[in-house]
């Protein structure tokens, strides 16, 4: 894996932040100019500047300094940060919503496990197989049945497995 310099870190989370150098800057403090060499690599943050970009960018000073994956999840940073600053009454509203709709996913979720499961199971590949072979006009003997069950649920894994289905 390519190690990734402060430098280039610092701009990917910025932007990840949706912040311009200039909106930055504005946050902690400090010119244009500087972020614009920190990004460069010429300069770096003092310690206390690091805390502030870890606070802002909502990603761990030494992930900025030493880290090698990439920053793509900005928006729990940001949901932490905006309800921080909600009166707690708020703060439980937020809660709230986040618990109802994590539970939503959820159901969702299992939902269509169900679908995948009930389309692997042995009930549906057999209707399946029994409708395509009256299409056909023909009647499988019991191997040629099982040749395609066991054909037709190795596709359906297949599709099911890359979200094709």
């Amino acid at each position: 894996m390519k190690n990734i310099t402060f430098a280039e870190r610092l701009k990917e989370a910025r932007k990840a932040a949706n912040l311009s150098q200039q909106a930055l800057a504005d946050k902690i403090g400090r010119t244009k100019s500087t972020i614009s060499r920190w990004e460069s690599g010429e300069r770096n943050p003092k310690m206390f500047e690091m805390v502030e970009l870890e606070n802002i960018l909502g990603i761990q000073a030494r992930d900025l300094m030493f880290g090698e994956q990439e920053i793509t999840d900005t928006i729990l940073p940001k949901i932490s940060q905006v309800s921080s600053e909600l009166t707690k009454p708020r703060q439980e509203k937020v809660l709230n919503f986040a618990t109802a709709q994590l539970d939503e996913q959820k159901l969702e979720q299992d939902k269509v496990k169900q679908i995948e499961d009930y389309r692997l199971s042995d009930e549906y590949l057999e209707e399946q197989i029994s409708k395509a072979s009256a299409y056909g006009g023909g009647q499988l003997n019991d191997n040629d049945k099982e040749f395609f069950k066991r054909l037709l649920k190795n596709t359906l894994k297949e599709k099911i497995d890359k979200g094709d289905l």
